[in-house]
Formats: structure tokens, C-alpha cells, sequence
């Protein structure tokens, strides 16, 4: 039986042309880690008796305490005799430490642990939303015949299990020790001519790799826990900016400015913070039909209203409810666009973008995604249900980390003024912070977002830099002197 028609055109999209799954509202930190972290390390394990221990008692099946002592006798110091009162006060330590994006559940195979260290990379699961292998491609890829140093340093990290979490849970880990837990695949590196490549992904393979430099520079890869945090931080950064700023790379176009709101309660940068993340969300619904139009091409070699029509005739689907709703839904929406674009297949395109996300993404369509990463990521705010209205919010540590991303090792040595710091952010991703004002308003101007937004939004960016300037300051990454100059470096 052929496939059906609307499912394959999604995802052809998702996988041939975009390198990930952007349909889930489930994709957290711990989910990209286990991918990323698997990817990059070719092994996985079984923490099945992890599992057991940070489901603690209370939560719908799991294990009492009391068969947790009988169970894992052999590394308790008083055996049998432990009290299962000190037991359950231990695993609901450990799920406060190793669950703390909610990514545990009952069931063993839909769950993966905050990662420490190798010992805690399982197989795949759904919710990675096959992130991990995206942005490993990016960071396996040779340029000047090298790959990025950051998988590298990621499996320093990883192979080291002498931190404090790792050996808190390593008697667990490795009982019984006549039981082999850890299974090695091996790392499987793709060919160069395999991955999908344009200048987005260069920006933020450069990224990476300055990153991964400055961590070395700074002494934080001493701190293999950090060292992980950081590259997962800027990881579900890089998946936000190539899911908002792919369209530009792979179809022409400027990318959608992302304005910084330093938390200064300024009016005017709360409302052009707000329209720029609505902006770059609409950009993935044209990444979606531009790449829809690609696809079309090759089923409607001529570009004909009859052509159009014959094709969405030959829809086929996978029940007939899906085929009595989706095909009339893409007649209608297909007449409603025809008279606007001089191109049918265009329209179709467009149409099947509505008709992807109303019936295949029912519950969080890739334009929403980009709440999911940027919220959890720390670039898109306020957090929490209530504040539907999002904007870009960046805590310090993103913020931080984005920084490292974007400066040299020489910056970061010898300290960057703020607008040169500016300068690199809009190059680098089109970050913008106020520190040119001029440029930037001319910049929110290009996308009638400056024109849309009351108050005096010129004025405003400056006194937003000033407190982007103090956040740097607090974080040891700022110094101001006498004459008013920020400079930006590392323990200036």
C-alpha cells in the first residue's frame, strides 16, 4: 500500500531537508543529551537499575524500598539489614538530582537520566526528536579536514566517571559486576558528501567550534559536568536558530532578527522582542513550504492550475476519514491561495503547509516548537503556561554560553568593547542587544517591526544594552570604566 500522501510529504521535510523532528512537546535537555552524547561517544548502557532507584516510592509503579534493600544487598553496607527508611530518603535525593527535567517515568523505555557520564547514554527514543544526530552531523563534518573540536571534548567528559554525580550512583551502575552493562557500537562518522550543508550550518559549526575553544581557553573543560551543560545549552540554541534561520540558507532571503530583552522592563523592547519571535516563527512555516515547492517539483513537472488539481485527485491516505477531511481542507485551501499566487504549484504548497499542521501536527506543529527550545534552552521567556505571549528572554547562562560561541580566544584574552561584541552577535546568529542603536533600529525597520512598535524604541535599546552590559558585569565576563566604555572578556 502507497504511503500516504500527507504524512510522506511531512516527513520528507523533516528528514531530507530539515535534519530533525521539530513535532514534539516532550523534547527537553536530558532527551538531545542522550543523542548527542550517543552519537558522539558509540556506546550505550543499561541504567535499568538506576531506573529503579530514582523511581522512588510513591510514584505510580515503582519498586518499594524494601525490595530495593533485598534486591541490592550485596552493595548496601548493612546488606539485608539497611532500613528502608534511609533507602527512600536516598532515591528521593537521587530523582532531585538526576530527574530534574521531569524526563523519568515508570516505564523504563520512554525514560533517560540527567547525564553525567557515559554510563547513562541508552538507546534512542523518540522524544530526542533525532536532534542529537543533527547536531552531531554538523559537528562531524571536516572543514579544512578537521571535524569540531567539541565531539572531542565531549568525550573527555564523558569518560570521565570520577565526578561527584557519577559516583554516587556507580555501585548501582555496575551491579552486579559479573553483569556487562555498557554495549559499544562504535562512532559512526557520515561522509561529508551525506550531510545536507549551507551557511547556516557554517555559522553555527564556527560556533561550536569557538565554543569548544573558549571552554578549553577559560579551564571550564576541567569541569566535565560543565563542559556538557554547555555544549547541550548551545546545541538547543543552534537547533532554534537553523529551525528560524534555515529558510534564509536554503531558500534566499535575510534572516529574522532575534532582539534581547535584558529584563529592564522597557515597553517598546518587551513588544519588538515579542514580534521578532512571531517573526521567526512564521519563518518556519516558509521553510515548510519552500521546501514543499521543491518537493512538488518533482511529482508537477508543469506548473499548471489542471496539473495541481490531478495531483491532489491522486492524494492517497491512510483511512477514509483522513481522506474525506484532508483532501476537501487542501481543495479549499489550494482555491483561497490560486488567486494570490501567479505559480498553482506555489498555492499547493501552501496549502499543504496549513494541511501539514492542522492534521499532522495536531499537538505542536514545528512553528511551536520553537517555544519548546527556546524556552528550555533559556532564549525565549517569560517560562511558565500563563505567559502566552513569549518573547526573547535570555537567562545569564545561555547568554554566557552564546558568548563564548561567538567570540575569539584573543576577545575573551584581551577584552572586546560592547558594540564590537554586538557587531560579532548579528553577524554570528542576528542577535541584537541595543549597542548600535542606529544599525539596529535600521535592522527592526527591514522587518516593519521598529514601524509596529510604540514608544521610543531607539532611545530604549540603548538603556537595554546598558543592562545586557550589566548582566556581563555580574557574570565576571564585563568590566566599565571611567569614560563609560563596557569591555567584554573572561575575568576581566
Amino acid at each position: 500500500m502507497a504511503a500516504d500522501t500527507l504524512k510522506r510529504i511531512g516527513d520528507k521535510i523533516c528528514q531530507d531537508y530539515l535534519g530533525f523532528n521539530p513535532t514534539s512537546n516532550s523534547t527537553k535537555p536530558p532527551h538531545i543529551a542522550n543523542g548527542l552524547f550517543r552519537a558522539c561517544i558509540g556506546e550505550t548502557c543499561d541504567t535499568r537499575d538506576v531506573h529503579e532507584w530514582v523511581i522512588s516510592d510513591g510514584r505510580k509503579d515503582a519498586i518499594p524500598s524494601e525490595k530495593i534493600v533485598s534486591d541490592y544487598a550485596c552493595i548496601l553496607e548493612k546488606g539485608e539489614q539497611e532500613k528502608p527508611a534511609n533507602i527512600k530518603q536516598l532515591r528521593y535525593f537521587l530523582g532531585e538530582i538526576f530527574n530534574q527535567d521531569n524526563t523519568l517515568y515508570p516505564q523504563y523505555d520512554f525514560s533517560v537520566m540527567d547525564i553525567s557520564s557515559h554510563w547513562m547514554i541508552k538507546g534512542r527514543l523518540n522524544s530526542e526528536a533525532r536532534i542529537g544526530d543533527f547536531i552531531f552531523e554538523i559537528l562531524a563534518k571536516e572543514l579544512n579536514g578537521k571535524r569540531s573540536p567539541a565531539i572531542s571534548l565531549l568525550q573527555d567528559a564523558l569518560s570521565n566517571d570520577s565526578d561527584d554525580l557519577t559516583k554516587l550512583i556507580k555501585p548501582i551502575l555496575t551491579a552486579p559486576s559479573d553483569k556487562e552493562k555498557r554495549s559499544i557500537h562504535g562512532i559512526q562518522y557520515p561522509e561529508d558528501s551525506e550531510v545536507r550543508w549551507d551557511s547556516c550550518k557554517e555559522r553555527l559549526r564556527n560556533g561550536f567550534d569557538r565554543l569548544a575553544d573558549n571552554i578549553i581557553a577559560t579551564g571550564e573543560n576541567r569541569n566535565s559536568l560543565l563542559v556538557m551543560r554547555r555544549i547541550i545549552n548551545f546545541a538547543m540554541f543552534s537547533t532554534f536558530i537553523y529551525l528560524t534561520q534555515g529558510n534564509a540558507a536554503a531558500y534566499g532571503g535575510s534572516n529574522p532578527p532575534i532582539l534581547l530583552d535584558a529584563g529592564a522592563d522597557l515597553e517598546s523592547i518587551k513588544k519588538a522582542s515579542e514580534q521578532a519571535y512571531t517573526l521567526a516563527k512564521k519563518t518556519v512555516e516558509d521553510f515548510f513550504i519552500n521546501s514543499i515547492d521543491v518537493t512538488l517539483k518533482e511529482e508537477i513537472p508543469s506548473d499548471t492550475v489542471d496539473e495541481c488539481q490531478r495531483w491532489i485527485d491522486s492524494m492517497v491516505f491512510s483511512s477514509v476519514n483522513r481522506e474525506e477531511s484532508i483532501r476537501k481542507a487542501v481543495k479549499s485551501y489550494y482555491d483561497s491561495f490560486i488567486g494570490e499566487d501567479g505559480s498553482p504549484r506555489l498555492a499547493l504548497s501552501r496549502a499543504l503547509q496549513i494541511a501539514l499542521y492542522t492534521f499532522e501536527y495536531k499537538n505542536n506543529s514545528p512553528s511551536a516548537f520553537c517555544r519548546v527550545l527556546g524556552v528550555r534552552c533559556g532564549l525565549i521567556g517569560p517560562r511558565g503556561n500563563r505567559a502566552n505571549i513569549k518573547r526573547y528572554l535570555i537567562n545569564s547562562f545561555t547568554l554566557e554560553t552564546v558568548t563564548l560561541s561567538a567570540l575569539s580566544k584573543d576577545d575573551l584574552e584581551d577584552g572586546i568593547e560592547l558594540k564590537e561584541l554586538s557587531e560579532k552577535l548579528v553577524s554570528a546568529y542576528n542577535i541584537l542587544i541595543g549597542s548600535d542603536a542606529e544599525t539596529e533600529y535600521s535592522i527592526l525597520e527591514t522587518y516593519n517591526i521598529a514601524q509596529s512598535t510604540p514608544g521610543d524604541l531607539r532611545g530604549d535599546l540603548s538603556i537595554n544594552s546598558q543592562a545586557i552590559a550589566n548582566t556581563y558585569i555580574s557574570l565576571g565576563m564585563g568590566k566599565r570604566y571611567a569614560d563609560g566604555v563596557t569591555l567584554i572578556g573572561w575575568r576581566l
